[in-house]
């Protein structure tokens, strides 16, 4: 098991937390990370990009001019893709990018991520996070006495309407819940914030 330490709303130290070894002291796997983020971002695309052929664009239907005896190169259409306002040589057309990556892989870049944040000294474990008006400075004020600061990920399980209208005004915040959290929110976060419930609901749904 691995130890972490518990800060309470004022961001001071409260006591320890036992974490699972494979959530938080995985090897590093820089290349199957890659894998996921690449997966990941393509699985983002809409691929709607398109483009029209010759035999697509508008007009075109008639020989510009005689194909003989006028000295100029040959021409059937002045939508052939050598003339301006012609149709397009291979362009885009709508596709799917999607597509996946083994479970295990999946799994191994999460611990990767999760890992290497908790090495780095980039993840908080708040006791709890407490929200009475749903003001947006109540939770600003917490985040202040942790000292994280710039892109902070902010991990509560189950949160309430309440909590998440608190957070929605705060630019460089964002909400997750620990059964959505995924390698990618975390390796674009430059700190990780987890609630205690949060952690033992990850425990839970990801080892």
């Amino acid at each position: 098991m691995v130890e972490l330490p518990v800060y309470n709303p004022e961001g001071k130290e409260a006591g320890k937390i036992e974490v699972k070894e494979e959530l938080f002291a995985y090897p590093p796997r820089p290349h199957v990370v890659w894998e996921y983020v690449r997966m990941y971002l393509a699985n983002q695309r809409q691929g709607t990009a398109s483009t029209k052929t010759r035999g697509e664009v508008r007009g075109g239907g008639a020989k510009p001019w005689p194909q003989k005896h006028t000295g100029r190169a040959r021409a059937g259409s002045i939508r052939s893709p050598l003339w301006r306002g012609g149709g397009i040589i291979f362009g885009p057309k709508p596709r799917d990018y999607y597509y996946t990556i083994p479970k295990k892989k999946k799994r191994i870049a999460f611990y990767s991520v999760l890992s290497s944040l908790r090495e780095e000294g980039r993840i908080k474990v708040l006791e709890d996070l407490p929200v009475k008006e749903g003001k947006t400075k109540e939770v600003e004020k917490v985040l202040k006495n942790l000292k994280v600061d710039e892109k902070v990920l902010l991990v509560l399980d189950k949160a309430p309407e309440i909590v998440r209208r608190a957070i929605k005004n705060l630019e460089n915040v964002r909400l997750r819940d620990p059964i959505c959290l995924n390698p990618y929110d975390l390796l674009t976060c430059d700190w990780a914030v987890f609630t205690k419930d949060a952690i033992k609901k990850l425990e839970e749904v990801r080892v």
